[in-house]
């Protein structure tokens, strides 16, 4: 009786000292949501062409700064001249209360005021600056204080949308804000419901979520203090994904710990010796897996694109407080539970392993057939991977009733998509520019590639000492489609060449807006997606040598997981494809869905190794195979079921590119689970020891 007393003080000190650090965090450190904010100059470093080119416009040109909103206005009926004065005049009277600059719509004449009406005076917009200085919080909230004025002034007939940057940040903010209780309360759900499910055991289906709600409000807290000190920003996705890997990794933990701790308790053990026989057997695989997503995650730093490097603290954060948790935590809450962990199941129940057996004799005296069966089936998604279009519009993602994306759609059909989204091209020469050089440069950029207009402001000519001019690009295609990239880079590539046509010596052209900053993205990205990819694989690759002592045998698992990425994204942008019509995905798919499922693939690898090196102390190399897989098969396959259900919550999420990440991770996982680490791994791994 002492000693069980004891085991249950142990344990309880432990916990204690978790909840005592979690009061703590809550009473004096702000939530991860307090302090989130985006990343500056769209994710863009400093160096990028892009920034360089807006700072310089700001600086030529010092009216053009701020953060612009487009109020869109719509109605059946063309706008007469008194409806347009109405509703331009309720805005601009707002607009000078919150000490945001308007366009005087009012006082233009009516020739230049139809450049913001449409064709059939149907549709007409009015652009607003807020200060460049504010938050996001703080936009968010100027939003919401001009859309109830404003729309006080507007007739049931007439519909009007908020877009333009300051608009999407908006409806960003309220999306997540609705959105995150939904995700938290969905994964609570799904995690229970499955575990109970599995294992017919309330107590064992409670105890992960026990672990998992005390470790959520450390981390959350941590982030808090790490996002309010400004080292890093602190992202609403970020924050999204973190809570979906916190909930399915600490499960993953709990399923590895519960699954040995039984094994030992039918041995005859005490509670506290059968603890730490089982901590002490999933100790390895815990801290190779954890360190393995630890590895990942921090080699995101290394990204030049700020949104990448923004995940890394965020999960570095979440994987230090998991491991820790992994091995302190979990172990205090089963060992306080006891053998009632298991209620009603009754300990000394037969596994049921005869699936599993047959499923290892038949992989390891046929590893041949499933080695090309299987990977000529995962052949087929990869090559679907590489014919993946990817979308650099970030309102692509947005759900079709939200206010920025209705506006954008609106002035799309009302004007064209090009005015909605133009570059400036700002032109510097050290010596004085004539007028006649000026025109001939005008018409040289009216010729080139995917330019459908040039237009040219007041009259850069009043000063005889012109130095500099800005020009407005008007492009025939999407301005954030590849097509307008291309051009845009041929734009600056030909730089020299253009000036000297039209004879202006020593002379610049630099080019600001989306589609300047959507091209300089497309190229960080691909250079990110690549190098990263490469550091995380050799990244992975040595620990996995490391806990294998055999180069052949890492490159056999890492080999298996780079083919279940490669298959669950060619297959996942397939379906979507064909299910929603869904013909481009997000630029950062490839390589968020690439560090989820490559490291939390390597968990069930080292699971998997880590049993076949136990056995293989007492069983020959093709025994120690079979009886691997027969008792880590059930924990692997439960743990894959329940982190897939885990990561498909984010299918709820109103973010399209949340959802492509959601299903994802959740199909490559159940690929992973079921076919490549119980069948095409043991069956590679017979073969090499043959």
């Amino acid at each position: 009786m002492k000693t069980i007393w004891k085991e249950k003080k142990s344990a309880a000190i432990v916990l204690g000292v978790w909840l005592i650090t979690l009061t703590m965090l809550t009473i004096w450190a702000p939530s991860a949501k307090e302090v989130t904010s985006p990343s500056e100059n769209g994710g863009l470093p400093a160096t990028a062409s892009s920034v360089i080119a807006k700072e310089a416009l700001e600086e030529a040109f010092p009216s053009q700064k701020g953060i612009p909103l487009f109020v869109v206005f719509k109605q059946a009926a063309p706008f007469s001249h008194d409806d347009i004065d109405h509703l331009a005049s309720a805005v601009e009277k707002q607009a000078k209360v919150q000490q945001a600059s308007s366009i005087p719509l009012t006082q233009m004449p009516p020739q230049t005021r139809q450049s913001f009406v449409s064709d059939d005076g149907s549709t007409f917009f009015m652009p607003i600056l807020f200060n460049e200085s504010l938050e996001s919080k703080e936009i968010h909230e100027e939003v919401v204080t001009m859309k109830e004025s404003v729309e006080k002034y507007v007739d049931k007939h007439v519909s009007v949308e908020w877009t333009g940057p300051a608009g999407i940040v908006s409806d960003t903010i309220s999306l997540f804000s609705q959105a995150d209780i939904v995700l938290l309360l969905a994964t609570i759900g799904i995690v229970f419901v499955l575990l109970l499910l599995i294992y017919k055991s309330p107590v064992f289906a409670v105890l992960p979520l026990i672990g998992a709600g005390i470790v959520y409000g450390i981390v959350n807290r941590l982030l808090g203090l790490l996002g309010l000190s400004e080292w890093v920003k602190i992202e609403n996705q970020a924050l999204s994904i973190m809570t979906i890997l916190l909930f399915a990794v600490i499960t993953d933990y709990a399923l590895l710990i519960f699954s040995r701790y039984r094994e030992e308790l039918r041995s005859g053990l005490t509670i506290e010796h059968a603890m730490k026989l089982s901590v002490s057997h999933v100790r390895e695989p815990i801290l190779f897996s954890g360190g393995t997503v630890l590895v990942a995650v921090l080699l995101l730093f290394t990204a030049v694109y700020e949104p990448y490097r923004n995940f890394a603290p965020v999960f570095a954060v979440a994987m230090v407080v998991l491991l820790i948790a992994g091995l302190t935590l979990l172990p205090a809450l089963f060992g306080l539970v006891g053998r009632k962990a298991f209620w009603p199941i009754a300990i000394d129940q037969p596994v049921r392993i005869n699936w599993w057996s047959k499923v290892a004799a038949s992989v390891t005296s046929k590893p041949w057939r499933y080695v090309f069966t299987i990977t000529a089936i995962l052949g087929i998604g990869i090559v679907q991977a590489f014919t993946t279009t990817l979308s650099f519009n970030l309102l692509e993602s947005f759900p079709d009733n939200m206010s920025s994306k209705k506006g954008y759609e609106q002035l799309a059909q009302a004007f064209s998509e090009g005015e909605l989204a133009p570059t400036t091209l700002l032109l510097k020469s050290e010596k004085k520019i004539t007028e006649s050089q000026f025109t001939e440069f005008e018409k040289i950029l009216k010729k080139q590639d995917q330019v459908k207009e040039v237009r040219v402001e007041g009259r850069p000519f009043a000063d005889d000492s012109l130095t500099q001019a800005k020009v407005t690009l008007i492009w025939k295609s999407n301005p954030y489609d590849t097509t307008t990239f291309n051009a845009l880079k041929n734009l600056e590539q030909e730089e020299k060449e253009l000036l000297q046509q039209a004879g202006i010596e020593k002379g610049s052209i630099q080019l600001s807006g989306e589609t300047a900053k959507h091209a300089n993205i497309q190229e960080l990205n691909t250079s990110d997606t690549v190098h990263v990819m490469l550091l995380i694989v050799g990244a992975i690759f040595m620990m996995l040598w490391w806990q294998t002592k055999s180069w052949g045998t890492g490159l056999l698992m890492i080999g298996t997981i780079l083919l279940s990425y490669g298959a669950s994204l060619g297959f996942s942008v397939c379906l979507f494809d064909v299910m929603f019509h869904v013909d481009a995905v997000s630029y950062r798919i490839p390589l968020y869905t690439f560090v989820f499922l490559v490291a939390l693939g390597v968990d069930y690898s080292i699971m998997l190794m880590s049993r076949i090196r136990q056995e293989s102390k007492a069983l020959e190399p093709t025994e120690a195979i079979k009886s691997g897989l027969i008792t880590t098969g059930g924990v692997i396959s439960s743990a894959g079921l329940l982190l897939a259900a885990t990561f498909a919550v984010l299918i709820t999420q109103p973010v399209l590119e949340l959802q492509l990440v959601g299903f994802t991770v959740a199909f490559g996982v159940l690929i992973d689970t079921f076919i490549v680490r119980p069948m095409l791994l043991p069956a590679l791994l017979t073969i090499q020891k043959r």
